[in-house]
């Protein structure tokens, strides 16, 4: 990926801009300069073809990438990484068709991210209350990022929900989860997405408004 990358000649800053005094070579820093590589590229005009997950090109790598870089990590079986995947793009879409198309949340972080943090906890071999966990402790974490269209900053929103991916779905594989109490987090994962739901259709009504207006005001200045 990074060599087909590298034939692309738009401006890429974000991704290289890790100081690898500060930043090791781990798990968590690899998925986040991926990430952030791929989305920043994207956004940017990179004609490179992208897997797309509930319509979105941009969807598709941010479930995609983070997943694959744990089942590289733990040199799970072919068929055990694929599994993962199919289960990410599926809840991506379940998120997606509750959310709906146009909102005023980042549904790259609150739908895809959420997924992404799905299928790593599947590869870590979660149960199924650990997965429905792991889409709680994302709830509690990610719900309410704005979106204020499609640009390059995106690659920032991304790769802080991916950072979020790794961590909810640890958190939730040894059974450390947020309380059903905690603002809208809820009992079940079907109950959680739909709380995410409600906060960006109902919740967040006007804030589409407030950004056309600030952004708008931009070019009177």
């Amino acid at each position: 990926m990074n060599n087909r990358l590298s034939q692309y000649k738009g401006t890429i800053h974000l991704s290289d801009s890790f100081n690898r005094s500060l930043f090791s070579e781990d798990l968590l820093t690899r998925i986040i300069r991926k990430v952030t590589a791929v989305a920043e590229n994207r956004l940017d005009g990179c004609p490179l073809p992208a897997m797309s997950s509930s319509g979105a090109g941009t969807k598709g790598l941010v479930v995609s990438i983070p997943v694959n870089e744990v089942a590289e990590e733990l040199h799970v079986s072919l068929e055990k990484k694929l599994k993962a995947l199919a289960l990410t793009h599926l809840v991506n879409r379940y998120i997606n068709a509750h959310i709906g198309k146009l909102s005023p949340m980042c549904t790259c972080v609150m739908a895809s991210s959420t997924s992404a943090s799905v299928g790593i906890a599947y590869l870590l071999d979660a149960t199924d209350d650990q997965i429905g966990f792991c889409i709680r402790n994302m709830t509690g974490t990610v719900t309410g990022m704005i979106c204020d269209g499609g640009k390059v900053g995106c690659a920032l929103k991304v790769s802080t929900g991916s950072t979020a991916t790794l961590m909810c779905a640890t958190t939730a594989v040894n059974n450390a989860v947020l309380r059903e109490s905690d603002g809208i987090c809820a009992s079940t994962p079907e109950q959680c997405i739909q709380n995410m739901a409600r906060i960006g259709q109902n919740g967040m009504k006007k804030v589409d408004e407030e950004i056309i207006s600030i952004m708008k005001s931009k070019e009177c200045q």
